[in-house]
């Protein structure tokens, strides 16, 4: 859920493909969820995702329908390799579903040794006077060359035109088997959810990531 400032080298493709899965009420799978993303310029890359949901609810009944569609612009303006830290900043455009709007989010992360910090901090604009701040702080640790951990929590306070506080924990991992390929996997709980909502008890996402 808490973004990073890294960017897709110049003229590559990164293609995240995974299947997610969100349990309250009722369960949704997507399946799959697909986000792309394309280095257009040094420091700059474009994005697209659209997952397709399946719901089952508590009837045991299904239905199958195409989720949000979000495009994309990500900007890194630092690198830790020549500055303290690294910034970025990746504004979205939801253009379907129940919220749509527009996302501007600063992106920060510093490594300290094995240990890499992250700091997405976000406004959301959508339609009908809907608005709210996110806030993500993701903390990550390599074991190896190859494997890291990952843990991140993330609050979202809607500002208008009402005032609720969702709190989110997720834990991860990353596993890069060569330079193509990437298996990635978390699964969380909702720790604070707001009075007119439903708890997202669980959810989890598992995927590969492909770079050409």
């Amino acid at each position: 859920m808490t973004d990073d400032p890294g960017v897709v080298d110049l003229h590559k493709w990164e293609i995240n493909t995974s299947i997610n899965t969100s349990i309250t009420n009722q369960t949704q799978i997507s399946v799959p969820y697909v986000d792309a993303n394309y280095g257009v310029a040094h420091n700059l890359q474009l994005k697209a995702e659209m997952p397709y949901n399946i719901t089952i609810d508590e009837q045991k009944h299904s239905t199958g329908t195409f989720g949000a569609a979000l495009l994309g612009l990500k900007f890194r303006f630092m690198d830790e390799d020549k500055n303290f830290v690294s910034a970025g900043t990746y504004p979205q455009y939801t253009i379907t579903g129940d919220q749509k709007g527009f996302l501007l989010p600063l992106l920060l992360e510093k490594t300290f040794g094995k240990f890499i910090i992250g700091e997405d901090i976000g406004h959301f604009f959508g339609e009908h006077n809907y608005s709210s701040f996110q806030n993500g702080i993701l903390l990550g640790y390599k074991t190896s060359n190859k494997f890291q951990l990952l843990g991140e929590y993330f609050l979202e306070r809607t500002c208008s035109p009402f005032t609720a506080t969702d709190a989110f924990i997720n834990y991860g991992f990353r596993y890069t088997i060569n330079s193509t390929f990437t298996v990635m996997g978390s699964f969380g709980t909702q720790v604070v959810t707001g009075s007119t909502e439903q708890r997202q008890y669980f959810f989890s996402f598992v995927g590969l990531q492909s770079d050409f």
